[in-house]
């Protein structure tokens, strides 16, 4: 490869050709202005960048310097006398602990929305097919007794219109729309997504910037953490940083790695000159020679610095639109150079579309050689607009617009170090701390009479001051004059007020911290008041998670780009690569769970969301309606459990309030069934008691006539 080539100071023509665009000497001078604007002149964007990363890093660990802490505690440097416990104390730990824990314990399920107009047709098509069943629902039952053949609505199918507006919200998917979910699920599974959420989150709070890539290769989807320490973009003034012309990574990597990376893309003269340009640099030797060691060279062992990058351009595409003898049109992709004939007998129209590309190749940092450089392959294109690409790396920061947001951890810092410089003054004053003592004035008590001969020792003296409480003392000193002063004082011990005060000032930094980061004292463990009521501690931990929203929708923000981009991937991967088939243990099942993806979803848009499955509090409320109104036998145990699977709570209440609606509407249809046909029985019994009563009356007439004919055979006789 051609070294040592002499470049202009910017970027590269953007107007270029694509043949331009392609030609390695063109990555070679992008990559290099891409890199020098990231790291700025002498390093000095970097290293501001690296310290500030790693600074705020080192603090939510708990590992911060403790130099900073000497030089406050004595001026001058010498702390030879000091014999203090210099070990930190993890007070942001335990916040930046509590937040990731409560933000990696929410769970969240993507949903997947065709939105092209074919899908969209067809589910307004299936949501008339229902309500015409609905309308139709009595015709259709009447018409099943006089047939004897089933008609109308299945089993389960809605009934009424509010019901079939729940349906179309909680049941209703289309095929595609169930294995765009299922696929992406089984694409975060592969890539181990809880660990990379986790990373993502501590991100966001360490720095108040997280990052990831996702790409298709050989191997299928993958999705990577991506430290944002090495990440390079350019400027951008989008939380999303959706208008990113070119991004990348920096890695380390041996010249080993690198040969198997780049194989023959490079001579073994060239592996040599890229490890002389990282002689004593990342831990390297001082000294290199092209010496082999056996199967290896010596020089494979150094360790090099790589751009991973892309860049994001605009290339015209060559077209031409010719009409036919059968006065239809066609359109044939020409190259740049084609030319229509002056003479044709049918119409001819050049179109020439611009569409988005990203160019990609990886720059080794500090020499003039690029690799795996070119149009990069696999771009995602948004089936809604295929002018349009999507770069690998999905990037978030909250309040990027300002350019110089602190993050939840620098926020704590101050109040952090004020708490570690007062527990080192209380470790101070404890060890100063003397017991309680006595300040005695001897002359007042040197040479007391005993009274019947001889004196007290000071000694003696303070003996029986100590066991009997009395205190014998002289008011004269030897020569006759008067003792003023207090023969024996006591004196104070402890560490008196100023402990008292060093302990306010620790809780006073302590709640600072508590209200910058929005954990207080519910949310963190901590013990809650006795008289709070559980009202009150609920409200409290809404507030908490309220302050700490904004964290939670960056990384909904991350996920619902990567599940996009994991969409246009798994697309892109059934149409040009078969069906897409992966086996993962289903949790909680002995059996395997295969997903297997058909190239039906290949031309179908999605729109895709990132929905909150309900946390503990939502879900207790939830359950407290539930058993209220299966107290007050409103509800159905099948409509509770039913409600219970309902993972969307707002969606829940409203078919808690439907099953209601309708089982109190089928208790009413039961009651006046029950009522009419007490009547209908009432109305029998009376007609029975009438007859009864009728049926004697005749009996009582024929006795009478019989009485009556036998009255007259008597006369006769």
């Amino acid at each position: 490869m051609e070294k040592n080539l002499s470049y202009a100071t910017g970027y590269p023509n953007p107007m270029a050709s694509k043949e331009e665009k392609e030609k390695i000497e063109f990555g070679i001078q992008y990559f290099k202005k891409m890199y020098s604007d990231w790291n700025g002149n002498d390093n000095s964007l970097l290293n501001a960048k690296s310290q500030r990363y790693e600074r705020t890093r080192r603090y939510s660990r708990g590992l911060q310097s403790i130099n900073k802490y000497k030089n406050l505690i004595n001026s001058s440097g010498d702390t030879s006398y000091l014999n203090l416990d210099w070990t930190v104390i993890p007070i942001i730990p335990k916040f930046v602990d509590v937040m990731v824990g409560s933000l990696t314990n929410q769970d969240y399920k993507v949903l997947c929305n065709a939105i092209d107009p074919i899908s969209t047709q067809k589910r307004h098509d299936d949501k008339m097919d229902m309500a015409v069943s609905i309308m139709t629902k009595d015709f259709a039952e009447k018409l099943s007794v006089a047939s004897g053949i089933p008609m109308g609505p299945s089993a389960g199918s809605p009934e009424t219109d509010e019901e079939l507006e729940l349906y179309m919200q909680l049941n209703y998917k289309q095929a595609t729309e169930i294995a765009m979910e299922e696929g992406i699920e089984l694409a975060f599974t592969i890539n181990n997504w809880d660990e990379i959420s986790r990373r993502i989150i501590r991100d966001l709070i360490d720095i108040n910037i997280s990052a990831t890539k996702t790409f298709l290769d050989a191997n299928g989807i993958g999705i990577r953490y991506v430290d944002p320490k090495y990440l390079v973009t350019s400027h951008s003034t989008s939380p999303d940083f959706k208008d990113l012309l070119h991004v990348g990574e920096i890695r380390q990597i041996t010249i080993q790695e690198l040969k198997r990376i780049a194989g023959t893309q490079f001579t073994e003269d060239e592996y040599y000159d890229m490890a002389k340009n990282y002689i004593s640099k990342n831990g390297n030797p001082t000294s290199l020679t092209a010496s082999l060691l056996g199967s290896h060279f010596e020089y494979e062992k150094f360790t090099i610095d790589i751009l991973d990058g892309e860049f994001k351009s605009v290339d015209v595409m060559h077209y031409e639109k010719k009409s036919n003898r059968y006065g239809g049109t066609t359109v044939n992709k020409k190259n740049k150079n084609y030319k229509p004939p002056k003479k044709s007998k049918y119409n001819r129209k050049q179109i020439k579309p611009q569409i988005e590309t990203w160019y990609s190749g990886k720059w080794v940092i500090g020499t003039d050689y690029l690799f795996d450089y070119g149009l990069k392959e696999n771009m995602l294109r948004p089936k809604n607009n295929l002018a349009r690409t999507l770069g690998s790396y999905t990037i978030y920061s909250p309040d990027h617009s300002i350019l110089d947001t602190k993050s939840m951890v620098e926020r704590m810092i101050p109040f952090a170090d004020q708490i570690q410089l007062i527990h080192l003054k209380m470790q101070q004053l404890i060890a100063k701390t003397r017991p309680k003592g006595m300040a005695i004035e001897v002359g007042s008590i040197e040479g007391v009479s005993k009274g019947e001969g001889g004196t007290f020792t000071p000694l003696e003296v303070q003996d029986i001051y100590e066991q009997t409480g009395n205190l014998y003392y002289r008011m004269l000193d030897d020569s006759g004059d008067p003792l003023h002063a207090r023969p024996i004082q006591e004196l104070s011990g402890g560490a008196g007020q100023y402990l008292q005060e060093l302990m306010a000032s620790y809780n006073y930094n302590l709640e600072r911290i508590r209200d910058v980061s929005g954990i207080n004292e519910v949310r963190d463990g901590s013990a809650p008041s006795n008289d709070a009521l559980v009202g009150v501690q609920k409200l409290a931990l809404l507030a908490s998670n309220n302050a700490t929203r904004g964290l939670n929708h960056a990384y909904t923000t991350i996920m619902e780009g990567v599940a996009n981009r994991a969409a246009l991937a798994l697309q892109d991967l059934v149409k040009y690569k078969g069906a897409y088939k992966g086996y993962i243990n289903a949790i909680g099942e002995t059996n395997m769970k295969v997903v297997d993806i058909s190239k039906d979803i290949s031309p179908v848009e999605m729109g895709i969301k990132i929905e909150a499955l309900p946390d503990e509090i939502e879900t207790e409320l939830l359950e407290q309606n539930i058993q209220q109104s299966l107290a007050q036998k409103e509800l159905r145990l099948e409509d509770a459990i039913m409600i219970r699977n309902v993972k969307n709570v707002k969606l829940a209440n409203q078919m808690l309030v439907l099953r209601r609606k309708k089982y109190m509407k089928e208790q009413q249809e039961q009651a006046a069934q029950a009522s009419e046909m007490n009547a209908q029985a009432q109305q029998q019994a009376a007609q029975i008691a009438a007859q009864v009563e009728k049926q004697g009356d005749i009996k009582l007439e024929h006795i009478q006539e019989a009485e009556d004919d036998s009255d007259l055979v008597r006369v006769k006789k």
